[in-house]
């Protein structure tokens, strides 16, 4: 691979990271002054949410993040009272997520609230760009996973 091309496959991964967190940031700063939860804390507790007997490993293993950095982000939002670990009774060395009753509530608000935020925050892009987009990402995805070896 030339000098070239590795630059400009840094400028591509730089752009896609700043672009992420230009988002996420947008998301965060809504959600916060809405709910005081953060965007990674939302997608969470959705998560938590579409999983039938949801354990932390499969909502870090969903969310494609560490099981630590998923712990932290269970942390804060069992503290705020979203969440309880239960022990699984048939898997004692399981633990499962529940929603509280005050997490249940706010999933429902945050389906509608993170609807409005993301259609505001994308309203600039159109509907091919996005569906384009959306099989880009995806790409990039399954590339980042299975790298081609030297």
């Amino acid at each position: 691979m030339e000098d070239s091309e590795r630059a400009s496959d840094l400028d591509l991964v730089t752009a896609l990271y700043r672009t992420t967190n230009t988002v996420v940031r947008e998301l965060d700063q809504r959600l916060t002054r809405e709910h005081d939860v953060t965007f990674v804390q939302a997608v969470t507790l959705l998560a938590i949410e579409s999983f039938e007997q949801p354990q932390p490993h499969l909502v870090a293993q969903y969310l494609s993040q560490q099981s630590q950095t998923v712990t932290g982000v269970l942390d804060r939002i069992e503290r705020a009272g979203l969440i309880e670990r239960l022990r699984d009774m048939s898997d004692r060395r399981a633990v499962r997520l529940v929603l509280t009753e005050k997490g249940e509530r706010l999933v429902t608000q945050l389906r509608q609230s993170l609807g409005t935020s993301l259609h505001d925050v994308l309203a600039g892009v159109g509907p091919g760009t996005r569906q384009r987009l959306g099989g880009d990402l995806a790409e990039v995805e399954r590339s980042a996973m299975h790298p081609a070896t030297q």
